[in-house]
């Protein structure tokens, strides 16, 4: 049967019908995304991290994984979206070391059951807090920050960015083991804690490797200790806290959650798949940019891990006496 439409108007009609379809596409596609809630908000180490792994992963599972930040509570209110999300494997959590194994502890009236709403799927990459100091502090090493203030008998006032923070709990456990005399100053926040060590008003702190790293090789703070199970290979000349005779090997960490009751194939195939991605050397030197270092586990090492760092924390809350108003 002959065709007697005219050219242009066939034309027309056949991008009438694209124009159509497309809605129905991009519908399908949301639909086949994964979507990975990072609960802090766009601009800061675990949005990096985060869009560093849905990129990767996306990749990997041949699929788009989306970024959703849902920033608020210290990371909990995005962790209990994630908690409360359908278990079918498209809806991902950032978690880190505050929001998994130490909130549980610290924070009263969370909206989530932290040992029993989440699928444990993958360690992305871990670091131990850093302790730090001004230039001009008189100790270059936690040993020596040990011996004068046993010496001198004078409190190490040192700086955290908050009341229960992992930085807290590193340097309560320093105080405690060393038996030396520490005051907290809790600081709203990183950005505020930095300004005041670089500016000298006060000497010592504890941060994240991710956020001193740049103030280091600048020479406006220095480095005096890792507190982690191991040296971070971007400051390889910073003992561990261990090596320094303090008892104290506790890592921080980011890892890939699910809901609770994710299909074990679903979970076992993410699991995997990121597994796959933590050992390209192009994402491990783009972490180790960032002061953290991707040291692939499986995910019923990673699953152990966890569980036991939220006993450990538990612990460090209830002899630090933290309290978050």
């Amino acid at each position: 049967m002959q065709n007697n439409q005219h050219p242009k108007r066939r034309s027309l009609l056949a991008a009438a019908a694209l124009l159509a379809a497309a809605p129905w596409q991009s519908i399908f596609a949301a639909e086949q995304a994964i979507r990975l809630i990072v609960p802090f908000p766009a601009g800061g180490g675990t949005d990096v991290v985060g869009r560093l792994m849905a990129e990767s992963l996306g990749k990997e599972l041949n699929t788009t994984v989306i970024v959703e930040n849902i920033g608020g509570a210290t990371g909990t209110i995005g962790a209990a979206q994630a908690a409360r999300a359908t278990p079918d494997g498209r809806t991902l959590l950032l978690g880190i070391t505050g929001t998994m194994a130490i909130a549980p502890s610290l924070l009263k009236g969370l909206r989530y059951d932290t040992a029993k709403d989440f699928t444990a799927l993958a360690r992305i990459a871990q670091t131990g807090n850093i302790l730090v100091a001004h230039p001009g502090y008189p100790a270059n090493t936690v040993t020596e920050l040990v011996a004068l203030a046993k010496r001198t008998k004078t409190p190490v006032l040192y700086g955290s960015w908050g009341n229960g923070s992992g930085g807290h709990l590193a340097a309560e456990s320093l105080r405690s083991l060393a038996g030396i005399p520490m005051e907290h100053v809790p600081y709203k926040g990183v950005a505020p804690l930095l300004q005041d060590l670089i500016g000298g008003q006060i000497q010592v702190g504890m941060l994240d490797v991710a956020a001193a790293l740049p103030h280091i090789r600048g020479g406006k703070i220095k480095v005096l200790a890792v507190a982690g199970s191991r040296r971070t290979s971007a400051l390889p000349q910073a003992p561990t806290f261990k090596e320094s005779g303090i008892a104290f090997d506790t890592d921080s960490w980011f890892g890939l959650f699910g809901p609770a009751r994710m299909p074990e194939a679903e979970a076992q195939k993410i699991a995997l798949a990121a597994e796959r991605v933590m050992r390209q050397p192009e994402l491990k030197a783009r972490l180790h940019d960032l002061g953290l270092d991707a040291v692939p586990n499986s995910r019923a090492e990673f699953n152990e891990q966890w569980r036991a760092d939220m006993v450990t924390w538990a612990r460090l809350v209830q002899q630090s006496g933290a309290k978050v108003d």
